[in-house]
């Protein structure tokens, strides 16, 4: 089968190409089409496939959207959330839809290992298989690749390739909202670095469809059950470690901590951020204990890049300055392996925080 890959650059937009308008074909001429996003999805994941699969429906276009697991319910309010078929709830409906599917989109992942069990589905569908996403290094296992580094979020990504569609006057309030969520949450709320005078425009576009942008915000990050707040209070009082010398902070949490203050999927999201905003830390990690593995998140400031500290030592992958992995370690040992590593970076680290 012909591959076509489709690299971002900074001279030519990666949907100028014709195959963006023979993809749509594609897309009339199918009744069987899934839409994935990797294991523990989050603002842009969900936002990404639920703003596709809204604005395939509102086009006459029938599609699913399957994930590996759950996700936070702070992003449960996207329509289209009660459609999701979730691999850890409904395994072999989940795999059979990905195996027989005639367009398989890989959407905010680009490698079949960011999809957990679903990954020998979607290893070994038979579909056109279709990536959009915005992570470095992505791994060569689709028919056609849109893969943009430069892109803030694969949401932003998203709103483009509708675009190119020729359908950018025909997004709903449903689609612009999930578009919206993700760019929003990936961004850092506008603050981070891949944050471009587009991202901008786009952000207004979506605006002038009515949908409303505070009460997204709202939903997001202003809604908090009594037990998140005290088990974010704990971590920062008692687990929060700052290493100085070293121009680092690392959060730990164990499952019976997790457990303890009764732990829901997402409570825990933005603590690296909070570690990373101490005045002279330019890497932060956050590492806790789930039922099957040992997770982390690493953020870093400038040039130290939290991509290649997470390949390399965890055989993670992400961002430049924005990364995760996993361990099937004890948390005691991933902990100290970072802290032992920490030295050995202390010169990278050295550097005025912006």
């Amino acid at each position: 089968m012909l591959k076509v890959y489709i690299y971002g650059m900074e001279a030519m937009d990666i949907f100028a190409d014709d195959r963006a308008s023979e993809l749509l074909v594609r897309l009339k001429d199918s009744e069987r089409i899934i839409l994935t996003g990797h294991r523990g999805p989050d603002g842009d994941a969900v936002g990404s496939t639920l703003a596709l699969w809204n604005h395939f429906k509102e086009q006459g276009i029938k599609s699913t959207v399957v994930f590996p697991d759950a996700y936070p319910k702070f992003i449960h309010w996207m329509n289209g959330h009660d459609e999701i078929v979730l691999h850890s709830e409904q395994p072999e409906l989940a795999e059979e839809l990905v195996k027989k599917a005639q367009v398989l989109f890989i959407q905010d992942y680009n490698d079949p290992s960011r999809v957990g069990d679903l990954q020998n589905a979607v290893e070994n569908t038979g579909a056109f298989t279709v990536m959009i996403d915005h992570h470095q290094r992505p791994t060569d296992f689709v028919d056609m690749m849109f893969s943009d580094e430069k892109s803030c979020s694969t949401c932003e990504m998203i709103y483009r390739l509708i675009e190119r569609w020729g359908e950018a006057n025909k997004l709903s309030v449903n689609t612009a909202s999930c578009i919206y969520c993700g760019i929003m949450t990936d961004s850092g709320s506008f603050r981070f670095p891949s944050v471009s005078s587009r991202t901008h425009l786009i952000a207004a576009a979506l605006i002038e469809t009515g949908m409303d942008h505070s009460s997204i915000h709202s939903r997001v990050y202003d809604t908090s059950r009594e037990g998140k707040l005290k088990l974010v209070g704990y971590a920062l009082s008692e687990k929060l470690q700052v290493f100085p010398e070293y121009h680092a902070a690392i959060i730990s949490l164990s499952l019976a901590e997790l457990e303890k203050f009764g732990y829901e999927k997402g409570d825990t999201e933005g603590l690296v951020n909070t570690a990373l905003s101490i005045e002279g830390v330019n890497f932060a990690a956050f590492i806790y204990e789930s039922t099957d593995r040992i997770k982390m998140s690493f953020r870093s400031i400038g040039d130290f890049s939290a991509r290649d500290f997470s390949d390399k030592y965890f055989g993670g992958g992400g961002h430049h300055n924005a990364a995760g992995a996993a361990s099937s370690d004890s948390l005691d040992q991933v902990v100290s392996k970072v802290i032992n590593l920490l030295p050995e970076y202390s010169d990278d680290l050295d550097y005025p925080a912006p």
